[in-house]
């Protein structure tokens, strides 16, 4: 079941997302942030965005939200992108399934165009954006530096 991420989905969240931010360069996070900060993160996003959460058997599987893409009143309806899955549930189509609700929501809510920013080998995401209509708009070399090494980004977009 897909449903709208509550401040109190936050711990379980946050025990998805640590996993990419202690053990990859998916996210260019250095440390986790505390359950406040993802509860705040999650409060203050469903307001003017979506955050959503897909429940199975009563746990979290995956999270996905839209966010601010640049800080200029013209951007206002151009939105970033993010779905993290839980380890344990890579591909079962969750990550598909909640970004397919996602940009529905969005579309909903006004936004216009969806960004997605996209860790250079991070291979299976974009394969995975690129299959949900998302179309590759450039690569820029060596923007996040994380356990070492210099790391790329790909952009995609799409329009909702």
């Amino acid at each position: 079941m897909i449903r709208e991420a509550k401040s109190s989905d936050g711990k379980e969240i946050l025990g998805i997302y640590s996993h990419y931010v202690e053990n990859t360069a998916v996210s260019f996070e250095y440390d986790v942030p505390e359950i406040s900060e993802m509860e705040k993160r999650i409060s203050e996003n469903g307001e003017k965005y979506v955050f959503l959460v897909l429940e199975k058997e009563g746990h979290i599987a995956g999270y996905a939200y839209g966010g601010r893409f640049r800080d200029r009143k013209a951007y206002d309806r151009t939105v970033e992108v993010s779905v993290y899955v839980h380890k344990e549930e890579l591909k079962n189509g969750y990550g598909s399934a909640l970004m397919k609700e996602l940009l529905k929501r969005l579309k909903e809510k006004g936004m216009k165009t969806a960004v997605a920013i996209v860790t250079s080998e991070n291979e299976a995401s974009s394969r995975a954006f690129t299959a949900m209509g998302f179309t590759y708009a450039g690569h820029l070399p060596q923007v996040g530096y994380k356990f070492g090494s210099w790391h790329g980004i790909n952009q995609y977009f799409r329009i909702l």
